[in-house]
Order: structure tokens, then C-alpha cells, then sequence
């Protein structure tokens, strides 16, 4: 359960562009790569440093998303086998020890130096309770390619398909829990899914099942099924039916052994890689490594494959995959596509693996082999390199990451004046993206010295705000709900309203526009009422304090084009966008309005502008752990 109380409030930009560091912010450094500071800390990831912790940390990493800490994934992209990543000189955070400067290979973890505070002391936790996983703090700063930037825990279900062990015990070596906290998933978990409740009631609606809410919207980030037998699969088609609904949007689906065919050879659900399904390849000996940049390739030391019923894969003769940089692990002197061990793509071939999201579409990996090994350490055990290409897969998805979050927008209006104390007040939210914020709220705060009158669509009064439970937002959905106060007295009166949502395990809040009324005996502007006051607007400073009179609409400023200033407008209850430079200027108009923003960066109210807008700027993160 994701805890309700907030625990502080937290800036998680929304542009990917923001959340990842630019190298123009910090002097010096490669601009390819990203810029760390001193103080930064690296979960290593090679056999060096973390051969007896070497899942455990992965299981660190999801601690930390879970407690709002973003977690950058750094990874060399051109870097060959076993090659390192970047280097740097710390300091182990357990020992104290030195740690010479050293080449991170492996895909290391970094946690940026302005995240340390909140990340060391969950770091620490964790090492007491698993001593052998190590982290090192950074006394030289260093730069580094980010891979990808993972900013929730993501949600996870396993089908019970017989053999959910082998994914226990994975996920407990790792000591990554259900959603409920359980580290044992047992089966009376509510990410333990059966057959019946993947099939869903119907085979005409192939978004019926457990994978999806009542709307068709997915609610779980990761799907994976281990060893689903083939005839499981043939006498119950439309579970791949479903999944294959599933990765119609950004998601992950991982299959492992028998469970490959299960899906991928079932026509014509399946063939989500393949134009006609796969071959049982023999196991091989030994393996070459291709695509050494893809996070999915991310390990160290020497990788052993393990026997089952499919150790390997093999394409039809005459067969391609349907994208090219699928495969990551093949048989030693085959060519791709014979003796195939470890492979990932998205639905349908539409985009190159190598991509970091498609669209609407979700992402699918497969291992072949029935169990790998968790015994420790990495280095001498190399059959539990599978477990760590599994766990990999974990944190790949699009859904973990920035560029999965969804993309909302709201916005408030009310009018700008009013001679009688009766006012309503109209909320927009959308949701202009392919991923889905789940259990949606919208609080719209009642402004002081009012009362509350109603509010439609079961709106409901709690303290000072009108909420509403939306529900999940799923793909280009859109809605309103709009609420009436009675006034007090003459003066201005503010009105605004916050959008409530989860994202994997992780809460967000996103804050609308500040929309003014002022109630008086005549209009603002010059008095007689004409609405064609003053249009002396001053130039945007940043503070989305609009300039210029008149009694039309109310809505907010747009964020400036390179993350800078707003300027507010008084022209047809639009707000123009700053350039960041301060030079969004307010515009005359007999239409206009008087509007401000308080909570940095808002939105504008007019429903066009939702509907174009991007990822919206004025994204909050509410740290607020898993309890």
C-alpha cells in the first residue's frame, strides 16, 4: 500500500530533458555525457566490488525508487564485452575504505549528489540488513553515460503457471516484494495471476482480464511467466490473446523456457518477435555477446547457460526477427538466429530494440534455459548470470522510467469578475499520452471566506477541498468536473485545484493554475463596464503575474520554451508563454483576464492547449515510502 501521508514535497521534472542532467548546466566534460559531482553514490555492479551482492543490489535499487529517490542506470555505449562504463575514485560508504580510481563496469547504479541525502539513509538500512552489497561515495567528480533514468518502482505480476518458484526465487534473491511488501509472493498475492483471471470473463474482449481495469487500462508495469506449458497455452489461447493486448502499451513481458514457445509460437496471438514462432535449439556450450550498450546485456564475468525443455531458441529456416538487435546471447559460431539464449524487442518489430520506448507498444524478452542459478558469489557461479539478465529486464521496461511517465495536464478556470457571490469554478485534466496514471484524485481547493454550494459528477466536500476519485487515467483520456462557492465579501478570490496519481509504486501530485475572481460592484478596467482597461502589460518575470485588465476568462501563464519565465496575458484567456528570458508579455484586450500562478510551473486553462501540451512542468513528487 502506497503510504497516503506526504512526507515533503520534491521537484521531478517532467521533460526527460530536465530530469537528466544536461551537461550544459556544469562546466566542463564531454557533452555526451552527463556531469556527477563529488558526493554522488555508485552501486557497482562488477565483480570487483559487488560479487557477493551482485542481486541484492538490484533489490537496493528498488528500494530506493520506492522511496522517490531516482536512480540513473550508466551505461557506455561504446563499450565492448566486460568493458568499463566510466571511472571514478570514492569511497566505500560501509568500510570507509578508499577506493582507488576504478573503471565501473557492468552497468553500474549512480544516485546524483543532490539525491544522497535521502538515499543514504535507506542505503544504509539496507546494507545492515544485507552487508555483502556495497555502495561507494564519490570524493572527485566524474561524468558518465546515463543509460536510462529510472524514476518509479515499478509494479509487478507473476503468472501462476505452474512454475512461479523459479520467479521466487529470483525476486528473493534479489529481495524484491509483491506489491503488498511480501518478499515470498505466495499465492494468495494480488500480483500472483491464475489463468482464469488472465483470461478475464470473455474471449471477444481481449481487455478484460486481471491485467487491465474495468476501462482496459493496464495496472501492472512487468508481466512474467517462467515455464507455461505449450498445450496450457493452446488449450487456453486467450491468455496470450490478452498479453499480447497488453503490450499494446509501453509494458514489459518476460518468458523464460517453455513458456517462449507458449506465447510466441501460438498463432495468431503470438509472434510477437518472429514472423512464424521458433524452433528448440540445442543448449550451447558456450555464447557470444552482441548489443553490449543494451541495459538488457548489462553483467560481468563469464555467462553459463542452463538445460530445460528449451535451453535454447531457433528460427525457421528462411526467418528473420522482425527487427534487427534482438538477439543478446547466441550459441558460439551460429549466427543470430540459431542457438538464441537471450533476446528482447518490441511488439511486432515496430521500433529497434534499441530504443528507449515505442510509443503505445511494450517490450518483450526472452531467456532460455528452465532455472538459473542464485548462489553467489557471480564470479564463481556463472549459471546465476541469467537471474541477473532477468532482473535486468526489471528495470528496462519504458514503464520504470522517465520516459514512460505519464504525460497529465489540469487546468482551473473561473471568471475573472463577478457582481453576484455565486461562482462556478471548472477543473480539465488529461492525460496526452500512451502510459496510465493510476487511482487518480482531484482536489480542487476551496478559496477562503467561501462556502460550499455543490459539485457535479459525485464531487464531495472533505476539509476545504472538493474531491473526486477518477479512478486510473488511461490513454488520451480526458475529463471535467466543476464545483459552486457562495462569496463572502467583495475582494479576490482564488481558486485551484491538484491532480493525485500513482505511478508503479511511487505518488504523484500535479498542481493546476492559480484562476482569480474578483467580486465588486463593477468590473475591472476603467470603470464603465466596457472591458477595454488598461493594456499597459508588463513584460513575464517569471512570477506568471499578468498584467493588463478586462472581464473575460481566467487561466494560467505556459511555461516558458527552455524551462524560463512566464508571462501572463490579458488578451482572450490564453496565457502566452515566457521565453525565459522575461519577455512573455501581457497583451491588451476587451476579453482578457485577470490571472496569476502561485506554485511553479503551471498550466493554462484552455482545454486546446491541454490536449497539445507535453509532459506537464508542474509535476510534484510526493515522498512518501511503501508501508
Amino acid at each position: 500500500m502506497i503510504a497516503a501521508e506526504t512526507k515533503g514535497w520534491a521537484w521531478a521534472a517532467g521533460l526527460a530533458g530536465l530530469l537528466v542532467m544536461s551537461p550544459e548546466a556544469r562546466a566542463g566534460g564531454d557533452a555526451d555525457k552527463d556531469q556527477f559531482d563529488a558526493g554522488t553514490l555508485i552501486i557497482p555492479m562488477d565483480t570487483d566490488y559487488q560479487d557477493m551482492g551482485m542481486l541484492r543490489a538490484y533489490g537496493l535499487v528498488y528500494e530506493l525508487l520506492s522511496n522517490d529517490v531516482p536512480v540513473r542506470w550508466a551505461i557506455n555505449p561504446d563499450k565492448l564485452q566486460d568493458g568499463a562504463d566510466f571511472s571514478a575514485s570514492a569511497t566505500d560508504v560501509a568500510s570507509g575504505e578508499p577506493v582507488p580510481i576504478h573503471d565501473y563496469r557492468g552497468g553500474p547504479w549512480i544516485i546524483d549528489s543532490s539525491d544522497a541525502a535521502a538515499a543514504l539513509p535507506i542505503i544504509m538500512a539496507w546494507q545492515q540488513a544485507n552487508p555483502n552489497v556495497a555502495v561507494h561515495e564519490t570524493t572527485a567528480a566524474f561524468e558518465a553515460d546515463v543509460g536510462h533514468y529510472l524514476v518509479v518502482a515499478p509494479t509487478i505480476a507473476m503468472i501462476a503457471d505452474g512454475n512461479q518458484k523459479i520467479a521466487r526465487g529470483y525476486m528473493a534473491a534479489a529481495g524484491i516484494p509483491d506489491s503488498t511488501g511480501d518478499l515470498s509472493w505466495p499465492d494468495s498475492s494480488p500480483d500472483m495471476l491464475d489463468v482464469e483471471e488472465l483470461s478475464g470473463p470473455t474471449e471477444a474482449n481481449h481487455r478484460d482480464g486481471s491485467l487491465f481495469d474495468e476501462d482496459g487500462d493496464p495496472v501492472y508495469c512487468q508481466l512474467m511467466s517462467m515455464h507455461w506449458g505449450v498445450g496450457a497455452a493452446e488449450d487456453d489461447p486467450e491468455v496470450v490473446a490478452e498479453v499480447r493486448e497488453y503490450l499494446n502499451n509501453p509494458v514489459h513481458f518476460f518468458a523464460e523456457c517453455q513458456a517462449v514457445n507458449a506465447f510466441e509460437n501460438l498463432d495468431p496471438h503470438g509472434f510477437f518477435l518472429t514472423p512464424h514462432g521458433f524452433d528448440i535449439g540445442d543448449r550451447p556450450d558456450a555464447v557470444e555477446h552482441f548489443n553490449f550498450s543494451s541495459p538488457y546485456a548489462q553483467l560481468d564475468g563469464p555467462f553459463e547457460t542452463v538445460g530445460g525443455s528449451e535451453p535454447s531458441y531457433t528460427l525457421p529456416p528462411g526467418d528473420e526477427y522482425l527487427a534487427g538487435g534482438i538477439t543478446m546471447i547466441t550459441g558460439e559460431g551460429t549466427p543470430v538466429g540459431v542457438e538464441d539464449v537471450w533476446m528482447t524487442g518490441y511488439l511486432d518489430g515496430t521500433c529497434p530494440p534499441s530504443e528507449p520506448e515505442c510509443g503505445s507498444l511494450g517490450k518483450i524478452s526472452y531467456l532460455g534455459g528452465h532455472e538459473y542459478s542464485t548462489a553467489l558469489p557471480i564470479s564463481a557461479n556463472a549459471d546465476t548470470q541469467g537471474t541477473r539478465l532477468f532482473l535486468n529486464s526489471l528495470f528496462e521496461a519504458p514503464c520504470a522510467t522517465v520516459d514512460g511517465l505519464p504525460s497529465l495536464n489540469i487546468a482551473t478556470a473561473a471568471p475573472a469578475f463577478t457582481p453576484v457571490p455565486d461562482v462556478e469554478v471548472d477543473v480539465t485534466y488529461v492525460n496526452a499520452s500512451a502510459a496510465t496514471a493510476l487511482d487518480a484524485m482531484l482536489r480542487a481547493q476551496l478559496p477562503p471566506n467561501t462556502t460550499f454550494v455543490s459539485a457535479t459528477d459525485g464531487g464531495t466536500l472533505v476539509g476545504d477541498e472538493v474531491v473526486w476519485e477518477l479512478g486510473n487515467l488511461g490513454a488520451d483520456e480526458i475529463g471535467d468536473r466543476s464545483f459552486k462557492i457562495e462569496l463572502s465579501d467583495y475582494g479576490l478570490y482564488d481558486s485551484s485545484a491538484a491532480l493525485d496519481y500513482r505511478v508503479g509504486l511511487n505518488d504523484f501530485t500535479l498542481p493546476s493554475n492559480v484562476a482569480q475572481t474578483l467580486y465588486g460592484d463593477e468590473p475591472p478596467g476603467d470603470g464603465d463596464g466596457d472591458g477595454d482597461g488598461d493594456a499597459d502589460g508588463d513584460a513575464g518575470d517569471g512570477d506568471g503575474d499578468p498584467a493588463g485588465d478586462g472581464d473575460g476568462g481566467s487561466s494560467a501563464g505556459e511555461t516558458g520554451g527552455d524551462g524560463g519565465d512566464q508571462g501572463g496575458t490579458a488578451d482572450d484567456g490564453t496565457g502566452d508563454a515566457g521565453t525565459g528570458d522575461g519577455s512573455g508579455a501581457a497583451e491588451a484586450g476587451g476579453d482578457g483576464c485577470s490571472c496569476r500562478t502561485d506554485a511553479p510551473p503551471t498550466h493554462p486553462a484552455p482545454l486546446g492547449w491541454l490536449l497539445g501540451a507535453g509532459l506537464g512542468l508542474g509535476l510534484l513528487r510526493r515522498r512518501g515510502g511503501v508501508s
